[in-house]
């Protein structure tokens, strides 16, 4: 017979017995730019090799919607993100976040008109106007609105999505002005034949991947050193072709991305409690 305390060595042994993948996973995610196949195409990847690399099991999560990606952020249900500068920056400041990888090159949004438009010419000919972005908080957008400070006159936000989409709205007409990253505006339209720049922002931080609280120190290092051998940039092969040209992710440190999230404060998702 079995006393109580023999059940409880019993089961402490058990325990122990039982690899940690079998007991827990860390969660990666992005956001939900890709359809769900897309998605497990590009990230799903990343997260077996960080499996099979680190000893722990990571899951690739994709998310249905923003609001769903933006909850899940705030309530602080992902262990490894990657996406835009700004939601970088504000789980560094709000939530314990730690950057550990980045894009490499830096990120500059352009402001877009036709070539024959000759009544814009600066940002502030914007208002009233039909601008063409993503949705908030897409960083994009959110820094061509920073530009407006006054509520009542505002560029007229037509939601559009995909850079590609922007570009065409604005060459055909549908939007008198768009905003994009600087490096899709020279692939769309490399000699100005159709469009023109009427604001160029300055450079900021690239996309990059952090690691919540719930990874240790010991364990963060080990992911970067992970990604960043041959075999993690290989691992990454679909997320590089999408965003860098095949160009390799390099180590990232919190303090390139100070204050960028200050662009999430009139976002109402960002700032309601839940």
């Amino acid at each position: 017979m079995f006393n109580i305390s023999s059940i409880r060595v019993i089961l402490s042994i058990v325990v122990l017995l039982i690899p940690q993948t079998v007991l827990s996973a860390y969660t990666f995610t992005a956001p939900p730019r890709e359809t769900t196949e897309k998605g497990h195409q590009v990230y799903k990847p990343i997260a077996d090799f960080l499996t099979q690399a680190t000893g722990q099991q990571f899951e690739y999560k994709q998310q249905s919607t923003w609001p769903e990606y933006v909850k899940g952020m705030r309530s602080e249900k992902y262990d490894l993100v990657f996406d835009g500068p700004h939601f970088v920056d504000w789980r560094i400041h709000n939530i314990n976040h730690h950057t550990v990888l980045k894009i490499p090159h830096l990120l500059q949004w352009r402001i877009i008109t036709r070539k024959n438009n000759t009544s814009i010419t600066k940002v502030e000919d914007l208002v009233g106007k039909k601008t063409c972005a993503p949705g908030s908080p897409n960083f994009g957008m959110l820094n061509l609105f920073n530009h407006f400070k006054d509520k009542q006159k505002q560029p007229v936000h037509v939601q559009v999505k995909g850079w590609k989409n922007v570009f065409d709205s604005v060459k055909n007409g549908d939007c008198v002005a768009g905003v994009l990253p600087k490096k899709n505006h020279l692939i769309y339209d490399k000699e100005g034949k159709h469009t023109k720049s009427i604001h160029t922002h300055l450079p900021y931080p690239n996309q990059a991947f952090t690691v919540g609280k719930n990874i240790p120190e010991h364990m963060r290092e080990k992911i970067r050193t992970a990604l960043l051998s041959e075999e993690g940039q290989e691992a990454m092969k679909h997320l590089r072709q999408r965003y860098t040209g095949g160009t390799n992710l390099v180590s990232a440190v919190n303090e390139e991305y100070d204050s960028i999230g200050a662009l999430l404060i009139k976002v109402e998702s960002f700032n309601r409690n839940e």
